[in-house]
């Protein structure tokens, strides 16, 4: 169940915290929680997107991240190219059970975006501007939350998945009969199961929904 208050709650302190921050010029809410058709829970971590005028500030030093709480367990992404301007994300677990992932790119990739036909699939997905000092987003498109409705396969697309399927299949009886378990469940978890069948079990939802 979504607890509207504590959501509410921790937008405020995020909008409030990133305006009290010079080089941070706007700040996004973007993914589920930005996204009326998405289902919410109090499991679902808040996304965030920073447009900033310095990337390897916020990276370099991290004590910023307790700004918000207790830190109880942090993934930190390194610095790397991303539609080709530089940022990270930190992945942040607090101890009160709040999870916000912070996203930073420098203020020129909300320009270039604005410039672009269609939004990122993560904006497109739903987003909700929390902070905008510059009106960086002003040109900002609107998102249509298709981002992830997969496409329409293919008679080709198809059958390859048929075949790739059928293909691992022997790979399972080979690996078993060799006692290679690890590569067993490979072909048997991986390939046949993530890839082929949830890509056949999400054909047939979309068919399910016209």
């Amino acid at each position: 169940m979504k607890d509207t208050a504590k959501e509410n709650r921790i937008v405020h302190w995020l909008a409030r915290w990133a305006e009290r921050q010079e080089s941070i010029r706007a700040m996004l809410l973007y993914s589920s929680r930005a996204n009326l058709n998405a289902p919410v829970d109090i499991f679902s971590d808040y996304d965030i997107l920073l447009a900033v005028t310095d990337v390897h500030r916020f990276h370099e030093d991290d004590r910023w991240l307790e700004d918000f709480g207790k830190v109880l367990v942090v993934f930190r992404n390194p610095i790397g190219l991303e539609y080709g301007f530089e940022s990270f994300g930190f992945i942040t677990h607090y101890e009160d059970g709040t999870k916000i992932d912070y996203g930073f790119f420098p203020i020129e990739f909300l320009n270039w975006v604005a410039k672009q036909p269609r939004l990122p699939d993560d904006l497109d997905h739903g987003y909700i501007v929390l902070l905008d000092k510059d009106h960086l987003t002003d040109g900002l498109k609107p998102p249509t939350y298709t981002a992830y409705t997969p496409a329409s396969p293919t008679e080709q697309d198809y059958r390859a998945v048929i075949e790739e399927f059928f293909n691992d299949s022997a790979y399972v009886a080979k690996h078993l009969w060799r006692d290679n378990l690890f590569p067993a469940k490979y072909s048997l978890d991986y390939i046949m199961k993530f890839q082929c069948l949830r890509k056949m079990l999400e054909w047939r939802m979309e068919i399910d929904h016209n």
